[in-house]
């Protein structure tokens, strides 16, 4: 859902070695696969790009997709790694920048020679750093939502795990509809990802049954609210959705509570942080959350959640965990690093046709024996339509109870 630069709920994660260490030592058996011999093992490492946010606006989120990324590393490298090879990830920090992102891409092709590059987070860097895997015919896999990636995913190499911002505004209404609610209202801060995702709430809403009552856009730098949310209050509707980031939705709760004005207001889940809720105090009391999906009470995240800590909701450390056993899984059924190859190779490992796998080590075993597989993982399910965007997504729905955030539900198989 995120597009641009924001300021984001944060996820951090630390792993010890001691988690480390008991990751590898769970998967060290599959290092005895069958099939493995000389045929299989190559000369070289194989190096993979982390270009991720590790400082700016996403800089929560990038330290908990690197973390992530580290596990999986170790899961994979226990197992033997994709051709017998060990994978070596060569880490570059974004700064949730295009321009930084763009250095750190190009030093990534062209100094250090990846055949990859996974965990671009903010729409913009993944936007500014696809034309360079493009032309170098490598691979990219991004956690960003913006819609517009689409068009750009279409020339190939470039796959994201993450729910297009279309799906979210589609999972708005979906919930709506499984609470009877009937009228809404929308305050939107004015940025294309708001366009995007409130135009297909919309339909989506109508389709169901539902009328949006009014659509009040606002600007990025605006300090006070109290007209735009005096407006939406004046339809009674059954809930606001605020389509906006964490410092215009702070202001907008608490604008609402100071004119006395009480209502459901729905909002996405990556703009609420602990510090929203420290900020609005009382007013953020019931605000209820949509966020990605992920595969809670799978092995992937079982095993992802373990080595983390388990006390949080780590959403885009599962995707950034998923695509690196993506890639390694592509490059053992291609039994290639080349771009073109893995192309076709990261559609056919995610399915939905083959085996289930849930790890690197039953993946590899399979292929190695001659079967498709199809990889789902600490994410869920991870199947790609014809332009490299996840087709069908799961969402969570969670409120903020006592000044904490709760998990009340969620909206499945949300499609196009």
């Amino acid at each position: 859902m995120k597009s641009d630069f924001t300021k984001r709920r944060p996820l951090g994660g630390s792993i010890s070695r001691r988690s480390l260490l008991a990751i590898s030592a769970g998967a060290v058996a599959a290092t005895a696969l069958p099939g493995l011999s000389a045929a299989w093992a190559q000369d070289g490492d194989i190096k993979v790009g982390a270009l991720m946010p590790l400082s700016g606006a996403g800089g929560s989120f990038g330290q908990e997709m690197l973390t992530s990324a580290k596990v999986a590393l170790e899961e994979i490298n226990a197992a033997g790694g994709p051709l017998g090879r060990k994978i070596v990830l060569v880490v570059e920090n974004d700064e949730t920048s295009p321009e930084a992102a763009v250095r750190g891409a190009r030093k990534l092709v062209d100094v250090d020679k990846v055949s990859a590059i996974v965990g671009t987070w903010a729409s913009s860097v993944t936007l500014a750093v696809a034309p360079i895997v493009q032309e170098k015919k490598l691979i990219q896999l991004s956690t960003s939502g913006a819609s517009r990636i689409t068009e750009v995913q279409k020339k190939g190499h470039l796959f994201r795990t993450e729910p297009d911002d279309l799906l979210f505004g589609k999972a708005y209404a979906e919930y709506a509809n499984s609470q009877g609610w009937k009228k809404a209202a929308v305050l939107g801060l004015n940025v294309p990802f708001t366009q995007m995702t409130v135009a297909a709430f919309r339909q989506r809403f109508e389709e169901r049954g539902g009328k949006v009552m009014s659509f009040t856009t606002y600007n990025e730098d605006q300090t006070t609210f109290r007209s735009e949310v005096t407006r939406a209050f004046v339809d009674q509707p059954d809930f606001i959705h605020i389509s906006g980031y964490e410092p215009d939705i702070t202001a907008i709760l608490k604008a609402a509570y100071q004119l006395g004005l009480s209502g459901r207001f729905i909002v996405p889940g990556f703009a609420v942080s602990p510090e929203l809720i420290k900020n609005a105090g009382p007013a953020a009391e019931g605000l209820l959350l949509v966020e990605e999906g992920v595969a809670e009470g799978s092995p992937a995240y079982d095993r992802l959640a373990k080595a983390l800590g388990g006390d949080r909701y780590y959403s885009f450390g599962a995707q950034a965990y998923d695509q690196l056993v993506l890639l390694a899984l592509a490059i053992e059924a291609a039994k290639s690093t080349d771009g073109t190859a893995l192309n076709d190779a990261v559609r056919k490992v995610s399915g939905p046709d083959g085996a289930k796998v849930t790890s690197f080590a039953e993946g590899i075993k399979a292929l190695r024996t001659g079967e498709q597989v199809n990889y789902e993982g600490a994410s869920g399910a991870i199947d790609f339509d014809a332009n490299g965007n996840i087709a069908k997504a799961n969402f969570r729905v969670s409120q903020v109870k006592d000044g904490k955030i709760m998990p009340i539900g969620a909206v499945k198989d949300v499609v196009f």
